[in-house]
């Protein structure tokens, strides 16, 4: 258009021209028509925006009767260009025309596509009413589905023909044909988006089930699918009535059916005794009918399977039976030249199309069996044997071809037979692409069992072990018996690639849920040697046993598919995933001959390129294979399931070379598969307890792969990170085995990769991983690079990227404890750079990063005490500034302690100095008065005591003592000396100190009656923590006052004893057991106290206690939650809230099981206190 994109269009002017002589004029008409409407309905969804109103007027209604006239003109146009884009226009116009010119336009499409003499048009017509459903606005579904449904049933009904000696050639046939189809498609349509939402079509459920039904006996394959799938959306929203009628109104249908083969015809007769009406009409439904009422059938379970009830499911089983019973399996398989029974030759239909539909009645029943055993797995219970054997059975349904299943030395005559084609295989290839066998469909029927059976495993997932034990004939007549696991493994050697791919893939997942049960405790996997089977089974647990021949024959089966040279791919590349799969199960691959078999195969597909031989099966022996040949390699190195000598006995002379081959590959995803595999063998070489010769052989070939691609700079960022992830594992493990110009080679190359911008934050982990190792080893110095690794690591720290901050300050962190001694030259001004740059993350910002820019710079005043005045300097100041923020808790709380005591014991600051700096952040007004500011600065003062030397300890809590004055006005100083005091006494023993407990306990005593809150509670929590330090003279006296307190005192007495029990579990090596006596009478007296803040922490004070000594506290609680006293709602109150909070406390779940049903019992009590606490219970159990 001319016009500027914001001007109002000329809709008078381009209506005219959609009625040009030209079509190219016509084109751009409806073109610029669209776009115009576009615009409209852009501007007139924004109803608040008063400019875009007025440059775009709303059209009026004439305006869009003339428009809608035109677009629908212009869809039975001659260019089919502008059909195209008057199609598109519909749908925008839509949008915005009133509900009237909608009915209009749906009436008029409708009449079209329904219309006999518009066939040459009528795709278009029924796009054009598709895109008009999915298009209108919800709020005219129901207007629309009035004007339309009723309308397709009546040209579905007008426009069948269901009469199968009709000619479907003719001209009004196919006319009609075409017709019905359009219905059914739009019909499809219109119920997914308003079955459920309209009242119109809910009215009309009933007729269009009749209508589609009505097309399933329609004499064209095309008609009958697509009535099919119409029927599995309609019944997503018909109510359960019509459903079940529609349920029973097919299997009466398929009940008519015969059978396929003598087993299934044999049923059919025994079913049509029991009702003869059936069987008079059961000549009358063809085969082809039998088909489209099956597959509709498996559409319908697919969709509403969850509604059907357990008489469908009884009633479909066994018809479905009929056309796939196990012993016609056998029969057809042992004698496949036996002539087709003439009921099986349909009228017009010769042997060859009666054997495809048998095939395809055959395909659909199993599709059936897989939709409903997913969708339906509780109602299909009691028949899933039934359909697993019938799998079983047509899985190996190959009446062509002879496996030689019961011949017991098959597997050395295949063998001996595997041998002597080698020979012949390259003459007679173009042959053998050209055999008969091309044209048999069989293997679809073995295709489908197969995926029943693999429905099987997914809908058992939780409890495979049945796939493992349960055992099913493997014949007909047949003492031989297989579980399905056996027999999936057996049918490895299937002949069609679809068919075994999907085997394979079926034992795969298979064995993964297998391993998944095992790992949630539902079974147990036997595959170690020495393992006691009978006490296992004496247990109760389920066993499966991997270790007889389960896990041989999987790796000898899967090494069959990946030494055939006619395998496929992706045969081969399902076998390295059961291999891999098979890594996580105890045992893994097995002895050291599996292993170093596996690896010569794997050792044939890496050396592909190679081998002239192979050359030719380029196709199979693809990069993608290599790859994944390569990750089986890697999780056997790294699962941890295997003998680790064994692993390194075949891997160093078998693989290791080509491995190293393929770091000089081109495809990068196989170089960094190779590099992740080339950075697990240095680990494996010590768990494998390797010579001293193997290590410096494998370092120099290791060195020899690595070193070029770490040093290249031309590379994907995937090699480049995979590289410095086995360069770390190469010099921190076997660094012993490495030339000081190798270890120097490799580390200037990481300082290389540390300048970079894409690997730095790889080469970071790189150096901490090497600096870890340097610590415990004296082999491994990092002077060559420490100045420049400590230089950029800084630079680094000024950064905005936070990860990049995380990664360098653990890097610096890890790597200043590897300093050498002071006689190292070390750049001393680099200290000053590093300190003043770790002083700025300091905040309370981010408390992460400051717990890191803590421990970093406590490493490095450990490693260099001279740089103490550049502690103080840089980061004591920020230090001190976040010991006042109400934030610092937890990391970044314990790191700051850390740092004061360091800088205390290296002498970096005095401690009078720092008492009052410390004591000086009380000042600041923004953290006066808080709880949190107040213990964490109590906190810091005690640690700081307490790295003091000594004698100055003693000098330091008798003056803390004597400031604390309870009636003092000073509150927040009284609240930060009883604190400090009760953490000094947490870590020393003050019943040492003359004077010093009793004067303290008098003080604390006194404290509980104050007239300010803030100090009786710090006076409780300081009781609590001297008494970890000093028992025997706090605790008797704290339980003493307990006997004779009430009220807020007993309150503050039960405060202290549970903050005593707190502090003594973080305690290393503690043992409480001594006091348990001492503690559990009044903890018992008070569980029925009236006041709920005493029973609370009573019950806090069982539930730390239960988490300590369980077998002394937990039948006492379960003792109370039976009582039957006149306090037992009180006192199963407490015990509920103990168990939680032993719970939450991380108790020994072995400990607690056995009380727990005790415990559940508190569920059923009257009062509605203990019922919510006993569900809070159970909660904090669950979770």
């Amino acid at each position: 258009m001319s016009r500027g994109s914001n001007s109002a269009p000329n809709y008078n002017d381009l209506l005219k021209k959609t009625e040009h002589y030209d079509k190219d004029e016509r084109y751009m008409a409806i073109s610029d028509l669209c776009e115009a409407l576009k615009r409209n309905a852009a501007h007139a969804s924004a109803e608040n925006n008063a400019a875009a109103s007025s440059s775009s007027p709303q059209i009026d209604s004439q305006t869009e009767r003339r428009i809608c006239s035109a677009v629908l003109s212009l869809l039975d146009d001659s260019s089919n260009d502008v059909q195209t884009v008057a199609v598109k226009t519909l749908g925008v116009l839509l949008m915005t025309v009133q509900e009237e010119q909608v009915t209009e336009i749906a009436d008029r499409i409708c009449g079209l596509m329904l219309d006999p003499s518009k066939s040459a048009l009528r795709d278009v017509y029924a796009i054009g009413l598709k895109t008009l459903v999915e298009t209108v606005p919800d709020e005219m579904g129901n207007t629309v589905s009035h004007r339309l449904s009723s309308r397709l049933v009546n040209g579905i009904h007008t426009n069948s023909n269901t009469s199968p000696s009709s000619s479907p050639s003719s001209g009004d046939d196919k006319n009609s044909e075409e017709i019905v189809l359009a219905c059914l498609n739009v019909l499809t349509d219109l119920l997914t988006r308003f079955g459920s939402t309209s009242n119109s079509i809910k009215m009309q459920h009933e007729p269009l089930l009749n209508a589609t039904l009505s097309q399933l006996a329609s004499p064209r394959p095309i008609v009958r699918k697509r009535a099919g799938t119409t029927i599995g959306v309609l019944a997503t929203v018909i109510s359960d009535t019509l459903l079940h009628r529609l349920v029973e109104r097919l299997l009466d249908q398929i009940d008519l059916a015969s059978g396929l083969g003598k087993s299934g015809k044999k049923r059919a007769r025994i079913a049509h005794k029991t009702d003869g009406s059936k069987s008079l009409a059961s000549s009358d439904l063809r085969a082809a009918d039998t088909r489209s009422l099956i597959r509709t059938m498996c559409t319908v379970s697919g969709t509403v399977g969850h509604r059907l009830n357990q008489g469908h499911i009884d009633r479909i089983v066994p018809i479905f039976l009929r056309f796939c019973d196990p012993a016609d399996a056998d029969d057809e398989d042992y004698d496949s030249d036996e002539p087709m029974d003439s009921d099986d030759v349909m009228a017009g239909m010769g042997e060859e199309a009666a054997a495809a539909m048998q095939i395809e009645l055959r395909e659909s029943c199993f599709a059936g069996f897989e939709s409903f055993v997913l969708r339906c797995p509780a109602l299909i219970r009691p028949h899933l044997d039934q359909i697993v054997y019938s799998a079983l059975a047509y899985m190996r349904f190959d009446p062509n071809y002879t496996y030689d299943d019961d011949d017991d030395d098959a597997e050395d005559n295949d063998e001996e037979e595997e041998e002597m084609e080698e020979e012949e295989e390259d003459e007679y290839s173009t042959e053998d692409d050209m055999s008969d066998e091309d044209d048999d469909n069989n293997w679809k029927v073995r295709r489908s069992a197969i995926r029943t059976l693999t429905a099987v495993v997914e809908a058992t997932k939780h409890d495979p072990s049945k796939l493992w034990i349960d055992e099913f004939a493997w014949r007909q007549n047949s003492e031989k018996k297989t579980t399905v696991a056996g027999a999936l493994v057996n049918r490895f050697k299937e002949r069609e690639e679809n068919c075994r791919v999907d085997i394979i893939e079926c034992f795969t997942r298979l064995l993964s849920y297998t391993v998944s049960a095992s790992s949630a405790g539902v079974l147990v996997l036997a595959s170690c040697t020495s393992m006691d089977d009978d006490a296992l089974a004496a247990s109760g647990a389920v066993v499966v046993d991997l270790r007889s021949n389960v896990s041989s024959a999987i790796v000898k089966a899967t090494e069959k598919q990946l030494s055939a040279k006619k395998g496929g791919e992706r045969s081969k590349s399902s076998a390295i995933a059961l291999l891999s799969t098979l890594c996580l199960a105890p045992g893994g691959i097995g002895s050291s001959e599996q292993i170093s078999s596996v690896f010569r195969h794997v050792k044939t597909i890496l050396n592909a390129d190679d081998d002239a031989n192979t050359r030719r099966h380029s196709a199979v022996n693809s990069k993608s294979l290599k790859l994944e040949a390569l990750c089986l390699v890697r999780i056997m190195l790294s699962c941890k399931k295997h003998d680790a000598a064994d692993i390194k006995n075949a891997l160093l002379p078998i693989l290791l070379s080509d491995i190293c081959k393929c770091v000089q590959e081109d495809w990068y995803k196989v170089i960094s598969e190779a590099l992740r595999v080339l950075m697990e063998i240095p680990g494996l070489l010590v768990l494998g307890s390797a010579t001293k010769a193997e290590k410096d052989e494998v370092a120099t070939s290791l060195y020899d792969a690595i070193e070029p691609r770490l040093s290249e700079h031309d590379l994907d960022q995937e090699i480049k990170e995979c590289a410095l992830s086995a360069s770390a594992s190469l010099v921190s493990i076997l660094h012993a085995s490495l030339t000081p110009d190798q270890k120097n080679k490799i580390l200037s190359l990481l300082l290389e990769r540390l300048k970079n911008d894409t690997t730095r934050i790889a080469a970071i982990k790189t150096l901490s991983r090497v600096g870890k190792a340097a610590k415990s080893s004296e082999d491994l110095e990092l002077t060559s690079v420490m100045n420049e690794a400590l230089e950029q690591l800084a630079l680094l720290l000024r950064q905005q990227s936070r990860s990049l901050k995380q990664s360098a300050l653990e890097c610096i962190d890890t790597l200043v404890i590897c300093l050498p001694g002071s006689d190292f030259d070390m750049d001393e001004g680099l200290f000053d750079s590093v300190l003043k740059d770790l002083g700025e993350i300091i905040s309370d910002t981010d408390l992460h990063l400051c717990h890191l820019s803590l421990s970093a710079s406590n490493s490095i005043l450990k490693a260099r005490p001279s740089t103490g005045a550049l502690v103080k300097s840089h980061v004591l100041p920020a230090s001190l500034d976040l010991s006042k923020s109400t934030l610092l808790q937890d990391p970044a709380l314990a790191s700051l302690l850390n740092l004061l005591e360091q800088m205390i014991a290296s002498g970096a600051i005095g401690f009078d100095e720092l008492q009052k700096l410390l004591e000086g952040q009380m000042a600041g007004g923004g953290s006066k008065g808080s709880k949190q500011v107040i213990s964490n600065l109590a906190q810091c003062i005690a640690a700081i005591a307490l790295a003091s030397p000594a004698a100055n300890q003693e000098k330091f809590i008798k003056s803390t003592i004597s400031a604390i004055k309870p009636s003092s006005a000073d509150v927040e100083a009284t609240q930060l000396n009883l604190l400090v005091s009760g953490n000094f006494g947490r870590k020393v023993d003050l019943s040492k100190m003359k004077g010093v407990a009793e004067n303290m306990q008098k003080i604390y005593f006194e404290s509980f009656d104050s007239s300010n809150e803030d100090i009786k509670h710090a006076a409780a929590l300081a009781l609590g923590r001297a008494s970890v330090g000093a028992i025997d003279p706090f605790l008797p006296a704290l339980l003493s006052a307990l006997e004779g307190s009430s009220g807020k005192k007993q309150y503050l007495l039960f405060s202290s004893l549970r903050e005593f029990i707190h502090c003594y579990r973080q305690t290393e090596g503690s043992d409480l057991s001594s006091s348990v006596p001492m503690l559990l009478p009044p903890l018992e007296m008070n569980c029925g106290n009236d006041e709920e803040g005493v029973r609370a922490m009573v019950a806090e004070c069982l539930g730390a206690l239960a988490c300590l000594e369980p077998k002394a506290i937990l039948p006492v609680l379960k003792k109370l939650a039976t009582d039957d006293t006149d306090m037992k709602v009180h006192i199963h109150w407490t015990v509920g809230n103990a168990v939680k909070f032993a719970i939450g406390g991380q108790i020994n779940p072995t400990e607690l099981a056995p009380f727990m049903p005790t415990f559940i019992e508190l569920l059923k009590e009257d009062d509605l206190a203990v019922k919510n606490v006993a569900l809070l219970m159970v909660y904090s159990a669950v979770h």
